[in-house]
């Protein structure tokens, strides 16, 4: 494959209906879409957040954070398989720390890393904070890296300004349990909707085209209490819908391509082009953090589950991963 800057490629957003926390069957099911998007012409191919397993807080993640130490080896196998380029995040321990790996693979094995720089309330349960080194310097422009919430902050918005030719992005963005009270309707909508509209937001504020790959199945996990003895032993069960869409937007936000999360998995496949203009400054509010007006129940979400999710990590997560991850080699 050869590529130039400013050329028109083929490329292509994944939306998965994961099986939750189970490495074998969703591996399959990537490798089915992938297929499917090469068989459409897709040259370039971006996978969701977490898509060996999804996302939820259960003892499964431990297992599931041990076996993917086989995914880079997956991601490097359809890439020259396909003769493609492919990206996306995993949970990667690597002997000393786990976290969230966003890895893009070209087709003789050249690989480029961005690891998710803050977990999102419970999922530092699995993993720690990575890093914001978020360009990727590839033979086809240097492309930015942004995975669900890293979408929602400003800060992101700073570090890619006027830097990355193309986004890549991916989320597995959970709704309210399925049980919820009535009332708390009004905020199911409004997570949808900002599920729905971050990358556009996003796209629009970077004047970079963008493309999002997402989830769309349903994660049962425990509910996760803010306490000091958070185990998920005879806890309350939950039964989320992941949400947003599968989306590739132009720099101008304009929506190239969608595939909301209601209508299952599948592939977005389009043309884009990129790096051949001038970049320009991101519009972004240096007295922000939030590039939306979050709700007080989110802003209390984040501040009280990221230091208990912390908490769990060292305590429960870092030592299995460490004590297990030699014996699964």
């Amino acid at each position: 494959m050869n590529y130039a800057l400013g050329l028109n490629m083929k490329v292509a957003a994944i939306q998965l209906d994961a099986v939750f926390a189970d490495f074998d069957e969703n591996l399959k099911k990537v490798k089915n879409l992938v297929l499917q998007a090469v068989e459409d012409g897709a040259e370039f191919v971006v996978l969701p957040e977490f898509f060996t397993s999804a996302i939820g807080f259960s003892p499964k993640m431990l297992e599931t954070v041990l076996q993917n130490k086989k995914t880079h080896e997956f991601l490097v196998q359809l890439s020259s398989q396909f003769n493609i380029i492919i990206g996306g995040s995993y949970l990667s321990f690597d002997g000393y720390q786990c976290y969230n790996l966003f890895e893009l693979v070209f087709p003789g094995g050249e690989t480029f890393t961005h690891k998710k720089d803050l977990p999102t309330q419970f999922e530092n349960c699995y993993y720690t904070k990575g890093d914001t080194n978020r360009i990727l310097h590839t033979p086809i422009g240097n492309i930015g890296v942004a995975l669900c919430w890293e979408m929602i902050r400003y800060d992101t918005v700073r570090e890619l300004s006027a830097k990355a030719d193309i986004i890549l992005a991916g989320s597995c963005w959970w709704d309210l349990p399925d049980n919820a009270l009535s009332e708390r309707e009004p905020l199911r909508q409004y997570n949808q909707q900002l599920a729905l509209e971050t990358p556009v937001q996003f796209a629009k504020l970077l004047h970079t085209p963008v493309i999002h790959a997402n989830h769309c199945g349903k994660v049962t996990a425990y509910k996760f209490k803010n306490s000091d003895n958070n185990f998920p032993i005879d806890s309350e069960m939950q039964t989320r819908q992941m949400v947003g869409a599968a989306q590739i937007l132009s720099s101008e936000g304009e929506i190239i391509a969608r595939r909301p999360f209601h209508e299952g998995d599948g592939i977005l496949a389009a043309n884009l082009k990129w790096g051949d203009t001038i970049h320009r400054e991101a519009d972004a509010d240096i007295n922000k953090y939030w590039i939306p007006d979050l709700p007080e129940s989110y802003l209390k979400a984040w501040e009280t589950m990221n230091p208990q999710g912390e908490k769990y990590y060292n305590s429960i997560s870092l030592p299995y991963y460490r004590k297990n991850y030699t014996l699964s080699l």
